[in-house]
């Protein structure tokens, strides 16, 4: 009965969510996800391809990759693949495009951020680029925040 009233309390405050915003919801979190305000700060950990951003209503936080396929700016795609084929699942080195995925509140689609000059380059830069891309570019949010559940 208690997780029925708190799914149904969540459920109401993401309802409410206006149409710039997105809600990432679990059992018992739910931030609305607004792509126009910019972050407040932001963090990286290079070797672990993990990034995190932090604004006025919480924090975010997600992986990275280098692969070898590009994309558009901003743009997320289904499915991520790496120079062999497989699936991406973050920490790649195979390539140099970097793509970033939203992993906390809510899971993103793999987003596409640049290119680099080689491989090791965008393996150093990667995990920062997602996390000061999500604090200041609202295009960027819009792309990664908008992939939500997809």
């Amino acid at each position: 009965m208690k997780k029925l009233i708190i799914s149904s309390l969540i459920a109401m405050f993401c309802a409410s969510a206006g149409a710039t915003t997105m809600c990432a919801t679990d059992d018992t979190l739910a931030i609305v996800l607004d792509p126009i305000i910019s972050g407040t700060d932001n963090s990286f950990y290079k070797d672990l391809f993990e990034w995190s951003a932090t604004f006025s209503y919480g924090t975010v936080w997600g992986i990275a990759t280098c692969v070898d396929t590009s994309g558009a700016p901003n743009t997320a795609v289904e499915e991520l693949r790496d120079s062999n084929g497989e699936i991406a699942t973050g920490g790649e080195r195979t390539g140099r495009y970097c793509w970033c995925q939203l992993s906390h509140p809510a899971k993103s689609r793999w987003v596409f951020r640049g290119a680099y000059s080689s491989v090791a380059d965008c393996g150093s830069n990667c995990a920062h680029y997602c996390g000061s891309s999500v604090r200041t570019i609202s295009a960027f949010r819009a792309g990664l925040f908008g992939s939500l559940g997809n």
